[in-house]
């Protein structure tokens, strides 16, 4: 594969992709038809190449017309085991118990895609993994995050073993793109949609369920391998995480230029790396202030108009039309509906 012929920057790895092929030649689908557009050959996927956003947009788009099949990535995700993630799989696997597993998990995501920012917090009695969207991809997102989400169902229903079952309730931030009965029978557990945010949200008390093949000098290794992965990410194929990160540091929401100087970058340079990423800075600061709006609108002793100040809306009907975009209602709606 030649990198600089699709004009976006590979950062992702194929190995993911690679048991999706498998799935579908399984099908009887042609590597020539799967990898249709993607300038990406068979050999590319037996070398552990790395790919752009772009070429995996393009296999997933493939690979869901080619199966009629829009939970395929649910199914991906069933069939990808431990060892498919690689030197964080390893890590997980030999954990003390299903938190650290998890906190292990979160802390190298990136060193597998950087499509997804996966985030976790605890809610009252409840261990919430938060699915955030990174790379610009409206039409295979959901993909991602049901491929996500069911792999992470997989792989702790595998490291808890038969001690205890995995309850959780699944929530996502779209409508149902199949039949949603058939979401809870691939999940195996109560899904919901057009929420907030896309999440796993389950019992905090399970985060104690020991790893039987905890191991800490396997776990010091594996860490070892998944820090200097970490380390040979470059500051173009992080720099949305790193945006981010300011973003929260500033408690504002800054214009590109003055995030450039904040970065020791220019606006041309952003520019021209956030679309190797398929995003934009704007995209980056939207999907920052939706978070941030129903984090307040959460708290309810804050006003609306306090609300649109803290997002940076001088005026809180740009507030309302921004936020009918993002969730399809107003403001006032979404705060009555959590009452």
């Amino acid at each position: 594969m030649n990198p600089t012929s699709s004009h976006h920057k590979a950062f992702l790895t194929t190995d993911y992709l690679t048991q999706l092929i498998i799935l579908l030649k399984g099908q009887g689908f042609s590597i020539e038809r799967i990898l249709n557009q993607s300038q990406l050959r068979e050999e590319d996927f037996q070398n552990n190449s790395r790919i752009s956003p772009m070429q995996y947009q393009q296999i997933v788009e493939n690979a869901i017309f080619l199966s009629q099949d829009p939970l395929l990535g649910i199914k991906h995700g069933q069939r990808l085991n431990i060892s498919s993630h690689g030197f964080v799989g390893f890590a997980a696997m030999a954990a003390d118990n299903l938190g650290q597993a998890l906190s292990l998990a979160i802390r190298y995501a990136r060193t597998r895609t950087l499509l997804a920012d996966i985030r976790f917090h605890k809610e009252d009695d409840s261990a919430i993994i938060q699915v955030n969207r990174l790379a610009s991809m409206p039409n295979t997102f959901p993909f991602v995050v049901e491929n996500i989400i069911s792999s992470f169902i997989a792989v702790a229903r595998f490291l808890m073993g038969q001690q205890e079952e995995f309850s959780a309730v699944i929530k996502l931030a779209y409508p149902p793109q199949g039949n949603p009965s058939e979401y809870e029978q691939l999940f195996g557990v109560p899904v919901l949609f057009n929420q907030p945010y896309n999440q796993v949200c389950f019992p905090e008390f399970l985060l104690e369920s020991p790893v039987s093949t905890a191991n800490a000098i396997s776990r010091g290794l594996a860490e070892t391998e998944c820090e200097k992965l970490l380390a040979q990410l470059d500051h173009g194929q992080d720099l949305v995480t790193q945006i981010r990160y300011r973003l929260e540091k500033m408690q504002a929401f800054p214009t590109l230029p003055v995030m450039a100087k904040a970065l020791n970058s220019s606006p041309r340079t952003i520019n021209r790396q956030l679309a190797q990423l398929n995003t934009s800075y704007q995209h980056t600061i939207d999907e920052a202030r939706r978070e941030k709006a129903i984090e307040l609108l959460d708290i309810h002793s804050v006003s609306i108009e306090q609300v649109s100040i803290e997002l940076g809306y001088n005026d809180p009907s740009n507030f309302g039309r921004a936020f009918r975009r993002w969730l399809g209602q107003s403001p006032r709606a979404y705060r009555k509906s959590k009452v």
